[in-house]
């Protein structure tokens, strides 16, 4: 269309699809046009890995993402660009190395525990649960607890918990960096004015954990040259001689670091429960794995049975690859560039489709099929390219920082789910949908305890 091109054609819940759908109808690359910008849109997965390493001097995030997480209070590392993404980088990559995780691994002991005495009781009372929330508990609970040194127990806490004012934050992230143009700078909606709501509340959690981690400061000076987690050390560069961190900085990675740890993880570990859904073999499968090295133990207990559980590894390898919770990645030229044959100006936008590359037959056999075996066998040359082209944590310097944990997380959380329950699906049509990450819709499973 005149002036818009392309752009009402999309609802920004099913923006994946959409363009998957052409990608199929059209092959790729393809141009889209979004009011008067255009878009290149690419799937194979030698340009998209160009253009993950050529972040962030040559392309970066789309604009509208770094303008709307600093509207909202939430310019951390995820959407800083250029130098402010460099310093910032540092530090939250130390906050999540896998030496600190291990440190770490007692306190994810026991909110996996936490987790499965819940789960428990929904068994022996035949609750039906919304799985993606539930996980959203879980990994909430994680995160405050690795990153910032909180106990928070959302698990066991009541349905009055910060992740219930998370949750609604990431669909508005989405619309409005989906929007055709800024309308709530002009006019608040109700869904905006509730954003607010939602917005206050949470900041009002990241400055206690702030506070709390000022008085751990101060009662423990020693901890700004050794800081115990993200929230301390940033507070030691805020705090150093000549910092250029502000609060502001601070603040913003505080709940960056709680929406990426809260969301992501959760729906890739709830499109892991639905797969053990459909695959009741692979449930098995994977409670025989957590049976043989648990013995009697009801979970995952040291750091060191992490890297014991390669079916559950493989699982979660094909659930990423089938429903990669980032299957979109958009980036905007920073200067004139070539992508392939096309010429790219600066402010244009290439689009990577992230799913399709480990959709390609040629590289996989029945690529459709939820299919974990397929990557135990012995690596042969396909199967080498079929893992180099699946980048569910994105690649190049900006790479997720917090990869090792969502690893850890899911496989304790699987290995538990499988060594004590059956878990099978309501009826319902399970959707994707699209909010920055995509999640299942529809969602609602039964447990039943494993004698």
């Amino acid at each position: 269309m005149p002036y818009f091109g392309n752009i009402l054609q999309f609802r920004p819940s099913r923006m994946h699809l959409q363009l998957e759908d052409w990608a199929q109808r059209f092959s790729t690359p393809y141009r889209l046009r979004l009011i008067g910008r255009d878009m290149l849109v690419v799937a194979d997965a030698l340009t998209i890995m160009e253009l993950l390493r050529a972040r962030p001097w040559t392309f970066r995030r789309a604009r509208p993402v770094q303008s709307v997480f600093r509207e909202m209070g939430i310019a951390g590392v995820f959407s800083a660009e250029g130098e402010t993404w460099e310093r910032q980088r540092r530090l939250v990559m130390r906050a999540f190395d896998p030496a600190r995780l291990k440190r770490y691994f007692p306190s994810l002991v026991t909110v996996t525990a936490r987790l499965r005495r819940r789960w428990q009781r929904a068994a022996a009372t035949g609750e039906v649960l919304d799985i993606q929330a539930e996980l959203m508990r879980y990994t909430v609970d994680v995160t405050a607890g690795l990153a910032f040194g909180a106990d928070i127990n959302t698990i066991e806490g009541g349905e009055d918990v910060i992740q219930r004012h998370l949750e609604r934050i990431f669909p508005m992230v989405n619309r409005r960096t989906t929007a055709p143009f800024a309308y709530w700078r002009h006019v608040k909606l109700p869904a905006d004015r509730a954003l607010e709501r939602d917005l206050a509340a949470a900041r009002a959690a990241v400055d206690a954990f702030i506070a709390q981690a000022r008085a751990r400061l101060a009662a423990d000076p020693a901890l700004r040259e050794n800081p115990s987690n993200l929230i301390e050390a940033l507070l030691a560069a805020r705090d150093a001689p000549g910092s250029e961190f502000t609060d502001a900085d601070v603040s913003g990675n505080v709940f960056t670091a709680l929406l990426a740890g809260e969301d992501t993880t959760a729906n890739t570990l709830a499109w892991l429960c639905y797969y053990l859904c459909e695959a009741p073999a692979t449930q098995d499968a994977l409670h025989a794995e957590a049976a043989g090295l648990l013995g009697t133990a009801a979970q995952v207990d040291s750091f060191e049975q992490l890297n014991a559980l390669p079916y559950a590894e493989a699982a979660t390898r094909e659930a990423m690859r089938l429903r990669p919770v980032a299957p979109v990645l958009s980036f905007e030229a920073l200067k004139p560039v070539r992508v392939g044959e096309f010429e790219l100006a600066q402010g244009d936008i290439v689009t990577a489709l992230m799913r399709l590359p480990g959709m390609d037959p040629q590289l996989l056999d029945a690529p459709q099929a939820f299919h974990p075996e397929r990557w135990l066998g012995a690596e042969d040359a396909r199967l080498a390219s079929a893992k180099k082209v699946l980048m569910p944590f994105g690649g190049g310097p900006r790479f997720c920082p917090g990869r090792y944990l969502a690893l850890a997380e899911i496989k304790m959380v699987a290995t538990m789910l499988a060594r004590n329950f059956r878990v099978a699906r309501e009826p319902g049509e399970v959707g994707e949908r699209y909010q920055l990450s995509m999640m299942p819709t529809g969602l609602r499973v039964r447990l039943e305890a494993r004698t």
